[in-house]
């Protein structure tokens, strides 16, 4: 008698954590992840945003089509996040990483010793002789780099203070 109860007690258990656990996937999926998506598009140069898990860790994946403030939509896609760390996958190719690359020692030398000017005088050298238009802008939280060459653009936010708001952008 006690063992049925038992057994009785645990299915109940686990039924209703099945339920539990469904209804938060249900919840998760008709509703959040639509009105994340529905919001995002609002932001101009946001195609998509939706939540994705990346070895066993939430983030937000936005979707880029020709951004003009990088600042103004990472600030609004923050809001939008709920804390969750933002990857663009923006248009970018091999080119313009190569730039990004080669103007990264600028760009933290830049972040570490302060000196915002010259940082952008290298970053811009470096952008006009690869041919690529660069647009910087900078605030208390991050450097804020767009990299545009024909129809390719790669977004990149490098944070200042060592948050992790924002991954590595890729390649959509």
């Amino acid at each position: 008698m006690v063992k049925q109860r038992i057994l009785l007690i645990s299915l109940v258990g686990f039924l209703i954590f099945g339920l539990l656990l469904g209804g938060k996937v249900v919840y998760q999926k008709k509703w959040v992840d639509v009105d994340v998506l529905r919001q995002s598009q609002q932001i101009p140069g946001v195609v998509s945003a939706k939540i994705v898990t990346n070895n066993d860790l939430k983030e937000l994946d936005v979707v880029t089509n020709k951004i003009t403030n990088l600042r103004q939509t990472s600030l609004a896609l923050h809001k939008l996040s709920d804390n969750l760390p933002i990857r663009f996958l923006d248009q970018n190719n091999d080119s313009l990483k190569q730039v990004l690359g080669q103007m990264q020692f600028a760009l933290q030398e830049g972040i570490a010793q302060g000196d915002f000017t010259g940082m952008e005088q290298k970053v811009r050298t470096r952008a006009e002789r690869a041919g690529i238009q660069v647009e910087l802008e900078i605030d208390n939280d991050a450097v804020y780099v767009i990299l545009n060459q024909g129809d390719a653009q790669l977004l990149e936010v490098i944070e200042r203070h060592g948050q992790v708001n924002y991954l590595p952008t890729e390649k959509q």
